[in-house]
């Protein structure tokens, strides 16, 4: 492959991943065309950007970008990028069941290179969605809990005037 080629493969590259700050390497060069092309399909559903590259130029280029991925092993390569890197790591693994021959490889989030046995715990962790359900569940029962205290006072004194009233009807 000429200089040229290289050159505008890895300015493509740049542009495609240029606002891009969480991806996973995935190997699916052991998947037939078929398979190929129902992931692919699988991935567009769910916004998920997938670019296959020679790993020795994404790597070059990646590093132009000021990434710094280590760890990351050589070979064929797919980039898959998503809105929500925890989204992003469940799918990866859920590829390597659905698709046999799928081999998450790592990595690179907040920064940094991890590695596979690292991508599947991040895909165990709770998605952007079901924490921000769970922060506002949280803020929702310390606002009813607040509104109940201040209500207490009140409803207490009211059941007193009501005892005292009854008290003296009977009297």
């Amino acid at each position: 492959m000429s200089k040229a080629v290289k050159s505008l493969m890895m300015k493509d590259l740049s542009d495609q991943l240029r606002k891009v700050s969480d991806v996973v390497f995935v190997d699916i060069s052991k998947l037939d065309g078929v398979s190929n092309n129902r992931l692919r399909a699988a991935s567009r559903t769910q916004s998920i950007g997938v670019l296959a590259a020679k790993f020795s130029l994404a790597r070059r280029t990646l590093l132009d970008m000021g990434w710094k991925i280590d760890g990351v092993t050589g070979g064929p390569t797919t980039i898959a990028w998503g809105p929500d890197i925890v989204g992003l790591a469940k799918q990866a693994i859920k590829w390597e069941k659905e698709f046999p021959g799928t081999v998450v490889k790592g990595g690179y989030v907040g920064g940094q290179t991890v590695t596979p046995d690292e991508v599947k715990v991040l895909s165990e962790s709770p998605s952007k969605e079901e924490l921000i359900a769970k922060i506002i569940g949280g803020l929702m029962s310390a606002a009813t809990a607040a509104i109940g205290a201040i209500n207490a006072p009140a409803s207490n004194l009211a059941s007193q005037i009501k005892q005292l009233s009854e008290k003296e009807q009977a009297v």
